[in-house]
């Protein structure tokens, strides 16, 4: 798959008006970051939507990858919702590469509240994308 980056990623894109504007600091084997989710992502009152949290999730395993020299796009996305994210609340979001297995990377991710607790975690299989303007 041929993919060009720019700057208007839902997740993690600066010029996107709506966008998480995420942004990833490396780690050993992925990424993390800390993230205040407003209450414009919620489903119920306080409570971000389910599909906001699984692309915290799609993101930071496509930022590990990123970070470890491949970009990538998500072939398979498994995630476990543990409790409820809670809108303007700060969480870590981590991202880690597995491992390679042929034309596959093997990612992992989760979100842990500001106590430490555990909110989703994520599974994923990534295919290699050719970025255009490499």
């Amino acid at each position: 798959m041929i993919v060009k980056n720019d700057t208007k990623c839902f997740a993690c894109g600066p010029d996107n008006p709506i966008g998480l504007k995420l942004k990833f600091t490396p780690i050993p084997n992925g990424v993390q970051t800390i993230f205040t989710p407003s209450n414009a992502y919620q489903g119920f009152e306080n409570i971000i939507h389910g599909g906001i949290v699984a692309t915290l999730l799609d993101e930071a395993i496509a930022w590990a990858c990123r970070i470890g020299g491949v970009d990538a796009v998500t072939g398979e996305l498994t995630i476990r919702y543990k409790k409820p994210l809670i809108a303007d609340m700060p969480i870590t979001i981590t991202g880690i590469i597995e491992h390679n297995k042929g034309k596959l990377l093997f990612g992992s991710a989760y979100i842990k509240d500001q106590d430490g607790n555990l909110i989703a975690t994520a599974s994923a299989k990534m295919v290699p994308a050719t970025n255009r303007e490499q």
